[in-house]
């Protein structure tokens, strides 16, 4: 026989006891439960048994993380969905977020008519042809997840849901975001649909999306995907939408190669957290006069603007050290970027948008650039007088990839290191970021130190 907890109800159980945390299948012993809820384990939340202490507990005594724990009402964040593993999202509630894009999807797809008939004889027959009513077009969408261990979990529920509702998947397995932007183009591609939780510490978990054209939601979208999410769809179809695998990423590097050209023998450093991104850049160097030294970084959330980060640190000391040109770090989701000189001193966004706004201008002259808002004063300023301007495009993607399209710009630059580039579709990869500086680069053998500090001083 066992007591009871005064304050939850449950019993005081003895040390031969298992317990089971949130999400997981097997149980674990009374000790580990204990380490877990004295290391404030995450999943100890949500658990039935995180108040069995080992000892009754007045409830003033109770700890102050079970006192105080707040229940987010939103996954939401600026532009994207994040949520703790198996807490927030697991895979069934990746299906409710699979099915409230598709039902959005649905709602927007353009309607498939007959022709006006032209005489009475055509209308009895239009009358007849039940089967040939209107009905919308299949939604197509892409999806794509990252390296986290809990990816593949959450992408199964996705797909669930997205075919439950009569779409058609392509199924990238796990990638990179910027190859499924890319492959939401080259299909056109009702949306894609990234797993993963760049940007975040390990637990957490969610999603990208974006719209027919590779581009990012708006927050409004994004609002009425979540709000479909809490009250629920219907199925718009009784068929389930297909599945088609589709692995490589010929295509995508096809199209990158064509960037890589003309380089003079440059040493760089590249800090990566991902195993993809490496291996695309070992192809792309593989018939180039550079030579590339990996640095492998852990899954975390980083400041890629502060020179006190210890990720930038690693990879600054390894260009220093090894006497490379520069060095270059890519974040977990393949289009956030930092750069270093061959001085080890970081690059800041505002340098990095001057050189990449010069080298630009050598193709495209008179084009305009957006940027965001925190960087529109300088950028204007430094173009007068370049046949230039700049334009200001607030601070959400989404904003910044529209008013790229609608003035049909050359790029858009935020302050956070992403970079979109107007092609056949608007990019956003670190890697088309490391083909410009190198082209930079490659004009003289001007060291990188010199080149910033050239454009940083006019």
């Amino acid at each position: 026989m066992s007591d009871s907890n005064p304050v939850s109800g449950q019993p005081m159980t003895s040390g031969l006891t298992s317990y089971t945390c949130p999400g997981e299948l097997y149980s674990i012993p009374r000790g580990i439960h204990l380490a877990r809820l004295a290391a404030f384990y995450a999943k100890c939340q949500d658990c039935e048994h995180r108040f069995d202490t080992g000892q009754a507990l007045s409830s003033n005594e109770l700890p102050r993380t079970a006192e105080h724990r707040t229940v987010r009402t939103t996954l939401l964040t600026d532009e994207s969905v994040r949520g703790v593993y198996l807490n927030e999202l697991d895979r069934n509630r990746a299906l409710l977020w699979g099915e409230a894009l598709a039902s959005s999807l649905w709602d927007q797809q353009p309607m498939i008519g007959r022709r006006a008939p032209t005489d009475n004889s055509q209308i009895i027959a239009e009358q007849t042809r039940v089967v040939h009513a209107a009905m919308p077009t299949v939604p197509t969408v892409v999806v794509g997840f990252d390296e986290r261990p809990s990816s593949p979990d959450i992408v199964t529920g996705v797909v669930l849901g997205l075919r439950r509702m009569g779409c058609p998947v392509v199924d990238l397995g796990q990638t990179a975001l910027p190859v499924v932007a890319f492959s939401v183009h080259a299909l056109q591609a009702a949306a894609g649909l990234f797993v993963t939780g760049a940007g975040c510490d390990p637990s957490l978990t969610g999603f990208e999306f974006l719209e027919r054209g590779a581009r990012p939601f708006p927050e409004a979208s994004l609002l009425e995907l979540e709000r479909l999410v809490k009250t629920g769809v219907g199925r718009q179809t009784r068929q389930i939408g297909s599945h088609h695998p589709q692995q490589g990423q010929s295509p995508y590097f096809a199209t990158l190669e064509s960037h890589f050209h003309a380089l003079r023998p440059l040493r760089i450093v590249c800090g990566s957290v991902t195993r993809f991104l490496p291996r695309v850049l070992d192809q792309l160097f593989a018939k180039l006069p550079c030579t590339l030294t990996h640095v492998p970084l852990p899954t975390r959330r980083r400041n890629l603007f502060d020179a006190r980060d210890v990720d930038l640190h690693r990879v600054a000391t390894t260009v220093v050290e090894g006497n490379h040109h520069l060095g270059m770090l890519i974040d977990e989701d393949g289009r956030h970027a930092a750069f270093v000189t061959d001085r080890g001193r970081l690059v800041s966004p505002r340098e990095v948008a001057r050189l990449l706004i010069e080298i630009t201008q050598r193709e495209q002259r008179g084009a305009p650039f957006v940027v965001s808002s925190s960087l529109f004063h300088d950028a204007a300023k430094w173009l007068e007088g370049r046949e230039a301007r700049a334009i200001d495009g607030g601070e959400s993607a989404a904003d910044l990839v529209r008013l790229l399209m609608e003035h049909e710009a050359a790029m858009a630059l935020s302050a956070d290191g992403r970079v979109w580039f107007r092609d056949a579709y608007p990019a956003c990869d670190a890697l088309l970021v490391l083909a410009h500086v190198l082209q930079a680069l490659s004009f003289s053998d001007t060291p990188f130190s010199d080149v910033v500090a050239r454009i940083s001083d006019d």
